[in-house]
């Protein structure tokens, strides 16, 4: 269990970049003392960059496994391209191959470019990351579904935004929403929107402290069911 823990937090990157153009914070309250989540920042040349968030089916010592497995491909997938949808196929390939149908994972990809204002994005199964800029707030959804449990994907899109400048990304794990109070309600998404949407202008850092405040509230003498994990992106 404590070498499991141990793989689990070589996965998440050592710094993330804190700057007057680039800002990314990330919150990770494990369940257990390991769990399947996983989240990343990934520089790819001066002006790219990529960030994701990815959640394995199940908890405990093989989830945290196999998430290192899947992170290493990842970064190994991104040296060797920057079609985010080449390399979805191939790590849902590679995580059918390594668990023959029986686990999934959920993920959401996306690669910003600084010079061209442009994101392209691929959410194969996962929560809709909430984007913020000025035309409002966008649920990012468009992708494919779960990696690991067809080979090939049914369906395979891209998002892609342009003329974004002046954003925030709020990226999650369904531990956060599906997070139960008392009354057997979920936090749901809506709370969520709702909070981001009002302070939006608040640093990301309060931000994700707010959210966990409040989810502590909201939860009650209930525990948690599941890893939540907060990545927040702002380009200024």
């Amino acid at each position: 269990m404590e070498i499991a823990s141990d793989v689990q937090q070589f996965l998440f990157p050592d710094r993330l970049p804190y700057t007057d153009r680039l800002k990314i914070e990330a919150s990770y309250l494990p369940h257990d003392r390991v769990g399947g989540d996983y989240y990343d920042y990934v520089p790819i040349n001066k002006n790219q960059f990529l960030i994701c968030v990815a959640d394995v089916s199940g908890k405990g010592i093989a989830a945290a496994l196999m998430m290192s497995n899947f992170q290493a491909s990842l970064r190994t997938l991104l040296r060797q391209t920057p079609n985010l949808k080449e390399i979805v196929e191939a790590l849902n390939y590679q995580v059918i191959e390594n668990t023959k149908g029986e686990k999934f994972i959920t993920f959401f990809g996306a690669i910003y470019d600084l010079s061209l204002k442009t994101m392209v994005y691929v959410n194969a199964g996962h929560n809709p990351p909430i984007l913020l800029d000025k035309n409002g707030v966008h649920l990012l959804e468009e992708g494919s579904t779960v990696l690991g449990a067809m080979n090939p994907l049914p369906f395979l899109n891209e998002g892609f935004i342009t003329n974004l400048d002046d954003f925030t990304l709020f990226a999650y794990t369904d531990g956060l929403t599906e997070t139960v109070n008392e009354a057997g309600a979920e936090y749901g998404v809506q709370a969520l929107v709702d909070y981001l949407q009002a302070n939006r202008n608040k640093d990301i850092r309060t931000m994700h402290q707010d959210i966990i405040v409040n989810l502590d509230g909201f939860k009650g003498r209930n525990g948690y069911r599941d890893d939540i994990t907060i990545l927040s992106c702002r380009v200024e």
